[in-house]
Order: C-alpha cells, then sequence, then structure tokens
C-alpha cells in the first residue's frame, strides 16, 4: 500500500534524485542530449526480453478469439467493461466486477512456481543475445519487482518474490547486460477512463477500482500528477535498486520523464558503467537506440542506433503468452537479424512465458537454435558495420500485413517479412578489414553468386581479394569474374539458413558508409 509514510518517502526519493543529478546529467534536454549511445550498445545487435506478468495467467483460459491488438496484454480493460470473451472468461475464471473481483485478484492467481531464474539466464546465454532482461511493469502497472513504494508488485501480491531482482542477479553472472522495459505511461489513463465508465453505472458501485481502500495499493488510481510522480519514483527505484544497463521506454516522452533519464545517467557514472536508453519515439531525434515494433514506418536503411522488436509468437501481436500460440522458428530470426544488422540495426526479441513461469519446448528450440546459428556465425554480426553494398537481392518490397482472421481488418505494414528472403539475397557487414557476405538460403545450383563483388566493384584500394572462408567450414574455392563472386559450396554445408562468407581484400577494404541513407528519425513525439 502506498501509505504517508511511504509517500514522504517517494516524495524525499525524488528530491534526491534531482540533486544527485547534478552529478553530470541535469533533468532537461539539453542536457541529456548529450548522453551517447555507448559502443558496447551499438555492437550488441541481439536482446531478449519477456512480456510476462499478471496478464500471463489469463493465457490459460479457453479463448476462441484471437488477441488482436493487445487484447489479451490489456485485458483488464474487457475486463472492467464486461464486454466481449475477455469479460466473460474474467467472470468465469476470477469473479464479477460487480461484486468487487477486479485485477488484483487475478493478481492473486499468479504464481510462477515453475520460474527457474538460473534457468533462463542460462538459456538466454545460450541464445546468443548480448543483453537481457523482462518487461519491469506493463500497461497494467503490476511491477515485477520487489517495490517499496507499492505493494502491487510481485514481491507482495501474489507471487511474493523479486521476480525481476532474481532473474536480473542471474543475467549479470553469465555476463550480460540488464535490461528493463517501462510501459506504465499508459497505466493512469486506462485505469482512470474505466473508473469513470464504473462510476456513472449503478450497478457498479462496488467495483474495486471505486473502492476506497484499494487507491493505494493500485498505485495509479488517483490524479494525473500524482500518478506521475508514482510512475517517476517506481521507475528510479529499479534503476537505484538494480542498476540496469539499458532501458527502454513505451511511452514517457512527456511527464518530466527527463528527471528519470538524468538519474540513469548519473547512476552509470556512479556506477562506472556505461549506459543506454533505447527510444520507440518518445524523446526525439538522435537519442538512445530508436526502437521500431515489428519494423513498422522504418526506412530501408537508417545511420543512427536502432532495432526492430518482435514477439517469438509467429503474430504481430503475439507478445503474451496463451494457450496453443505458435512460435518462430530460428531460421525466422536469423534471416531477419542478418538483414537487420546489415541496415545498421539490431534485432530485441521477446520471449513468451507461461504464468507459471515455463517456457514452452518451442520457445526454448527457437532460443537455442538462434545461439547455434550465432556461435558458427557471430562474427558476421556482433561488433560490425554496415558494408558500402548494404544488400543484395530482395532489399526492399519486405512489407506484409496480417489480417484478422474474421473480420479481415489489416495491420499496418509489417517488416521484413522472413518469406520473402531466399537464397537470392545477400546481405552485407564488416568489421575493420574484413568484409561478411551472408547468403540468406542455399542456391540450388550449389553455386553462390554474389553480383556486388564483381570486379567492377571496388572492394578494396587494391581491388582484389585475398582469401574466401565459409564461416562454420573453412576455406572454400572462388572465382572473381565481371559478372559476379562466384564460390562453390561445399557438399557438408555447416548450415542451411544463413551461409556467412568471410572475405579478406588485399589492401585497404572500402568502408566508404552506404549511399541513400536515411538521416533523420519518425517519431512520435518531439522534445519540448
Amino acid at each position: 500500500m502506498i501509505t504517508r509514510k511511504k509517500i514522504c518517502l517517494l516524495s524525499l526519493l525524488l528530491l534526491t534524485t534531482t540533486i544527485v543529478a547534478q552529478e553530470k546529467y541535469t533533468a532537461d534536454w539539453e542536457s541529456l542530449k548529450k548522453h551517447e549511445v555507448p559502443q558496447w550498445a551499438k555492437d550488441a545487435k541481439f536482446g531478449i526480453y519477456a512480456h510476462w506478468g499478471v496478464y500471463s495467467v489469463s493465457g490459460a483460459w479457453d479463448h476462441t478469439e484471437p488477441n488482436w491488438a493487445n487484447g489479451y496484454i490489456c485485458g483488464y480493460i474487457p475486463y472492467y467493461r464486461k464486454s466481449g470473451e475477455l469479460g466473460k472468461l474474467f467472470e468465469k475464471n476470477v469473479g464479477k466486477i460487480e461484486d468487487g473481483i477486479g485485477y488484483k485478484d487475478l493478481a492473486k492467481q499468479f504464481n510462477p512456481v515453475k520460474f527457474d531464474p538460473k534457468y533462463w539466464a542460462e538459456l538466454i546465454k545460450k541464445s546468443g543475445a548480448q543483453y537481457a532482461g523482462i518487461c519491469a511493469v506493463h500497461h497494467d502497472g503490476y511491477c515485477m519487482w520487489d517495490s517499496e513504494i507499492t505493494d502491487f508488485c510481485a514481491g507482495k501480491l501474489g507471487p511474493e518474490r523479486d521476480l525481476y531482482g532474481e532473474l536480473i542477479n542471474e543475467i549479470k553472472k553469465q555476463g550480460l547486460k540488464t535490461f528493463a522495459s517501462f510501459h506504465h505511461e499508459r497505466t493512469h489513463k486506462h485505469f482512470a477512463q474505466l473508473a469513470e465508465k464504473l462510476k456513472a453505472n449503478p450497478k457498479m458501485q462496488k467495483a474495486d477500482l471505486l473502492d476506497p481502500k484499494y487507491k493505494d495499493l493500485y498505485w495509479f488510481l488517483c490524479d494525473e500528477d500524482e500518478a506521475n510522480r508514482r510512475r517517476h519514483a517506481l521507475t528510479i527505484e529499479v534503476i537505484n535498486k538494480y542498476k540496469p544497463d539499458v532501458l527502454w521506454f513505451d511511452g514517457g516522452g512527456q511527464n518530466s520523464t527527463e528527471v528519470i533519464l538524468a538519474e540513469f545517467f548519473n547512476m552509470g557514472i556512479r556506477e562506472n558503467k556505461e549506459v543506454c536508453v533505447h527510444n520507440k519515439g518518445n524523446f526525439g531525434n538522435n537519442f538512445g537506440v530508436y526502437s521500431y515494433e515489428n519494423g513498422i514506418v522504418r526506412p530501408d536503411y537508417i545511420d543512427w542506433p536502432w532495432e526492430d522488436d518482435t514477439p517469438s509468437g509467429i503474430h504481430w501481436d503475439d507478445w503474451p503468452w496463451y494457450k496453443g500460440m505458435k512460435y518462430k522458428k530460428p531460421r525466422d530470426i536469423i534471416v531477419r537479424l542478418c538483414d537487420l544488422v546489415a541496415r545498421n540495426g539490431g534485432l530485441l526479441l521477446s520471449l513468451n512465458s507461461t504464468g507459471d513461469g515455463s517456457l514452452e519446448k518451442e520457445q526454448v528450440d527457437l532460443l537455442l537454435g538462434i545461439g547455434k546459428w550465432l556461435e558458427q556465425n557471430g562474427e558476421a554480426i556482433y561488433n560490425t558495420v554496415p558494408w558500402k553494398i548494404y544488400a543484395e537481392g530482395h532489399v526492399t518490397g519486405l512489407e506484409f500485413r496480417e489480417k484478422h482472421p474474421t473480420t479481415g481488418k489489416e495491420t499496418t505494414a509489417l517488416r521484413p517479412d522472413p518469406r520473402k528472403l531466399n537464397w537470392e539475397d545477400v546481405r552485407f557487414t564488416r568489421n575493420n578489414n574484413t568484409l561478411y557476405a551472408t547468403v540468406l538460403g542455399v542456391p540450388p545450383s550449389g553455386k553462390v553468386n554474389i553480383k556486388s563483388l564483381a570486379n567492377n566493384v571496388a572492394i578494396s584500394d587494391k581491388n582484389q581479394i585475398a582469401s574466401v572462408e565459409l564461416l562454420g567450414h573453412g576455406k572454400v574455392k572462388w572465382e572473381r569474374t565481371d559478372e559476379a563472386l562466384i564460390i562453390d559450396l561445399p557438399k557438408q554445408l555447416p548450415n542451411e539458413w544463413a551461409l556467412a562468407f568471410k572475405i579478406v581484400p588485399t589492401g585497404e577494404l572500402d568502408k566508404s558508409k552506404p549511399a541513400g541513407m536515411s538521416s533523420s528519425r519518425k517519431q512520435r513525439n518531439t522534445v519540448r
């Protein structure tokens, strides 16, 4: 509960934060925009987090309607509105809203008895990810750590475990950077609107969102200014208690977020660590690592740090786990990663854990498959930058849309579609004087033809190739003609998903940047 004592503590925390922020960064954009993305964050390329929380409990219910536009993860909206299938399922599995049963009661059912943070961390390490964590708090406002500010958290309601802290400690032991994402910018607005609708309905006067005894448990049931103060305090609590390397914000460009960012950057100074912010269009131009959800509205090539984030499930909105969900295959993620890295980006993959904290076999197979490929071919991915020609084959036109199975409504354009990438596609990266050409499939002819490396393309100041090696195999036979670099494939291939060739030139590799780069970020909000 947010008691008077805790509110005083909260105010003191914010005051202390403002003072400490004077160390180097101050809570204003002129100061904050001086922070640079650390080199490790540019080099990492692949990270993992998880949409896992109270909403995962409902994944075990007998859904027949698809999870469309985050319907399951924001299930509290139809729960309180008593609408559609989700409203009926909540009443069946938890209770009636009009009787005072609410989201807190679903939280009591969140009992991740099979959550093994050591196993998660070891599996993430095997996947080849370089940084990892979970959603610290999602739109529902439920905090996945043991909070001293609110009882609406895993440490005090439901599991009575510090789920975030347990996992972060194990991730650190694996030598990985740590990650926390915050999605609670929308929480107050969502629940305030629900409360207003309940208040107007005479039959709903016993609803828990209207009951004064829960106004502290539900930390967001207050006026907007106070909700923002509490949101800030919760975020800063994670920063100072767990000291993550990466913060990712889904919303948060308003309401004095500068205070949070200043504290985060100054924490990095105090801890002698280089920290990074992922920016989902919330903080204006040229700030942090820009994040595109499922590649939506992303240009074909971008010259500043960025990433796509996508769920492990096959559908665009498969962020939470639900019974019977299907998972992407390792090949889908690998060819996507190769495509993104060649375009100067990276990939953040979200896991789908069940309500009890376990990971289904298909999820585990996905991670192990990615890791096996990266163990063999990681040098073409990690610590690389794009070459002057970043792609050959299907360079544009990789967008696709998903359709609602009953209404036919389409999503906005998602990208890239891994089904459109094949052996005709080559993606190029470089590391110092080494060039990598990754072919996204196996040509049926047994020969790879890379037109972008023909004789008329200046590879180096001497325009000569010294050697070609297939990663996971070794040296291969090759010939360079006026049409292409032609490589004979060995009979035994190291993998059938993406063949990475290490090409060492004679002389100094041409390190020109790709032409036609996008130099401005698409954004939803502007810095004020």
